[in-house]
């Protein structure tokens, strides 16, 4: 969530603050000699209203309608005080006895449809702009205003519109401006916004709410330095904007620095103890940290100020799904988005995926994605469902939107050159960049030969970990592609190139559907010499088939607790099928073999390797890999070894649902959980498939 401040109309004028005490004195006098004179009484009134004094605004206003009923000037001297003082059914009413004098006054109108934007109707509030227009077309005032209730009611397009005719008035305006970057924002054309923001910045440097949503646009691209400069000096310039501790706060957040976002949210909360985005903020950097019980204890505070609120449902929805209890979650993201929080659907979505309801829950994302297209983490959850669901060909569109979600890609890579769409290429150089997992790097580096195949000469921007591996694809031996070593920002290779493309949107380039995944066979090897150099330090030592297994992924993954597994659930295949055991481990999950009970003999064979070409020239002596949802699983497929994957009940989308076998990998066979956290048959189903093989002849020929 992005917290910005929303465009405002000026005021209608009022005396200036520097002759506010002789233009009072000067009322004075007047009353001295008719203390009801009407003209003198609306002065005093918006003289006190211009000093914030508006109790007293407000009786001197009220003595002013008893003195003239039919004065107009003093309903609204009266509306604006009562306005001022956030008395606002009293307010509308003083508005309301002005406009039976005189409905077309344009300023009557404007400042009911203002009235009526800050308490929620911007449908009503724009028929009163509108109405203010008809009578005074130009009126700049009506014209911003008419904007916002526009943007408040979605219709981003006709704010837009409006903004721009003020602009077309007032170009020296620093709030027009304002007010044309934020729907250009809304609109998505970031750029546009940025510069409106800028421009609205020159004409009035201390303008703290165009600092805000500078910043808050600059923290959705991932320009993190640059939002936080523009963040701070909206905090400074205005200390009691809440909104940009806020946003500072999600800033720390995404940089997972907890103690600084703390640190925000505890200024905002200074500033307003019952906020309910700063106790929701503190709920959900609870939760950040692991910590449900402190999660539940701000969620609760949240709920008993406002239980009805959008986002406290939204949240709660939030903290129960992370508990597994997704029937529950389903509930509450209804009353959510009944309530009108945008994400509820996509959420209730989420839950539903987890529960097997895969069909509902891709009805619930697209109803996301339709409400709000430029939700982009909304899309992404639609994408994932879409290729989990085999819908590849709108999912790998889809897919592309985790550029913008920062979820994915905190900070992602930009680049000068231009995204390759898939045309031919005629010769011209393609930097094609890892930007995930290892994994996902292996999966998708199949895609350099087809793109050399439309004229294109391959970069292969990439991992070190993979960079000596990704050398024995055939179009970097052949002299078609190069690899180099990718340990920072892509954009920043040292290479020339023309075009580039993320690996990862390879698939939607070649339009590949389950029955076009390409599978040249092996696509990646080990080197011969190497693989007989680890035959000789690992060689088996017992009649059965050599196995190598792997349990636990990159810990940094949010998910990996959900996929990995700790190296003491596959004891029972460790104890009870005679084989020659081999751990592909790597990482600090390798310890556990030392931990393992006497007598279990697991070789350690990967924790020592510089990189996955050596643990390929291992994996190239076996017969068999079992192995979590990690790189290994990549490599033993992409080197089509016999490759067993233990999948957890919801596995990660491309392996997609229900299925033993993937188009990725021919050669491997899948292996999920029979309900959430369930293992053990996992395990139970590997035991008896490995017994099988044990009491097949031929496969324990072949095995030896």
């Amino acid at each position: 969530m992005t917290f910005c401040e929303t465009p405002a109309p000026p005021r209608p004028s009022q005396a200036p603050g520097a002759t506010l005490i002789e233009t009072a004195r000067r009322y004075q006098s007047v009353l001295a000699l008719d203390p009801r004179n009407p003209e003198a009484l609306i002065g005093i009134s918006l003289v006190a209203l211009a000093s914030q004094q508006t109790a007293a605004a407000i009786d001197v206003a009220t003595v002013a309608t008893s003195a003239a009923p039919e004065k107009i000037e003093a309903w609204i001297a009266l509306a604006h005080s009562l306005a001022a003082a956030k008395r606002y059914a009293e307010a509308e009413q003083a508005y309301i006895s002005a406009i039976r004098l005189d409905g077309t006054h344009a300023l009557i109108r404007i400042g009911l449809g203002e009235l009526r934007l800050v308490t929620g109707r911007p449908a009503e509030a724009l028929a009163e702009f509108e109405l203010a227009l008809r009578s005074s077309p130009g009126l700049l005032p009506a014209l911003l205003g008419a904007g916002n209730a526009l943007a408040m009611l979605d219709r981003d397009e006709q704010a837009l519109a409006r903004y721009m005719e003020a602009l077309s008035l007032a170009p020296q305006s620093a709030e027009v401006h304002f007010a044309s970057g934020f729907a250009l924002a809304r609109l998505g054309r970031s750029a546009e916004a940025e510069a409106r923001y800028r421009h609205a910045l020159f004409l009035r440097p201390d303008f703290a709410s165009a600092w805000l949503n500078l910043g808050a646009l600059l923290r959705e691209e991932g320009r993190e330095s640059a939002a936080e400069a523009a963040l701070e000096r909206a905090a400074q310039l205005r200390p009691e904007l809440l909104s940009a501790w806020l946003n500072l706060a999600l800033l720390e957040r995404g940089r997972k620095r907890p103690e600084e976002a703390d640190k925000h949210l505890r200024r905002a909360h200074s500033i307003d103890p019952g906020d309910i985005e700063t106790l929701l903020g503190w709920c959900q950097l609870r939760l950040d940290e692991g910590d449900r019980e402190g999660a539940w204890q701000w969620l609760e505070r949240a709920i008993e100020r406002e239980p009805a609120h959008p986002e406290v449902l939204n949240t709660r929805g939030i903290l129960l799904h992370s508990e597994g209890r997704f029937e529950e979650a389903v509930q509450i993201f209804e009353k959510a988005e009944d309530a009108g929080a945008r994400a509820a659907a996509s959420n209730r979505g989420n839950s539903l995926v987890e529960l097997g309801r895969i069909e509902e829950g891709l009805r619930a994302h697209e109803k996301a994605v339709s409400m709000d297209p430029r939700a982009h983490g909304a899309r992404y959850n639609l994408a994932l469902t879409q290729l989990r669901a085999g819908e590849w060909a709108s999912g790998w569109a889809n897919y592309e939107s985790r550029w913008n979600f920062r979820d994915v890609h905190r900070c992602p890579v930009r680049f000068e050159q231009p995204r390759w769409p898939g045309e031919p290429l005629n010769g011209r150089a393609i930097l094609l960049h890892a930007e995930q997992g290892l994994g996902d790097t292996i999966q998708f580096c199949r895609y350099a030969q087809f793109v050399a195949e439309r004229g294109g000469v391959p970069i292969l921007a990439i991992q070190p970990a993979v960079e000596r591996l990704i050398g024995s694809l055939a179009v970097v031996r052949s002299g078609l592609a190069t690899v180099v070593s990718l340990t920072g920002d892509a954009s920043r290779t040292g290479c020339e190139f023309d075009v580039e493309c993320p690996l990862m949107s390879l698939p939607a380039v070649f339009a590949t559907t389950p029955q076009t995944v390409p599978w040249p066979g092996a696509y990646l090897a080990a080197d011969p010499t190497a693989s007989a150099e680890k035959h000789r330090d690992f060689p088996s030592r017992h009649p059965g088939p050599r196995i190598g297994i792997a349990w636990a992924g990159n810990p940094n993954y949010k998910d990996d607790r959900r996929r990995s597994i700790d190296l003491s659930t596959l004891l029972p295949l460790l104890a009870g099928v005679e084989a020659n055991w081999i751990s592909l481990q790597k990482g600090e999950a390798a310890e556990q073999i030392a931990q393992l009970p006497a007598g279990i003999d697991l070789c350690d064979g990967a924790s020592r390797d510089r990189d996955l070409a050596d643990t390929a020239a291992l994996i190239e002596t076996l017969d068999l890999v079992i192995t979590t949802d990690t790189s290994i699983a990549h490599l033993a497929g992409a080197m089509a070894k016999p490759v067993w994957i233990l999948l957890p009940h919801l596995a990660d989308w491309r392996w997609m649902q229900l299925l033993e076998t993937t188009p990725w990998y021919p050669t491997a066979r899948l292996f999920r959980q029979p309900a959430p956290g369930d293992w053990a048959s996992v395990v139970a189903h590997v035991f008896a498939e490995l017994g099988r093989i044990s009491a097949d002849p031929a496969r324990k020929r072949k095995s030896r």
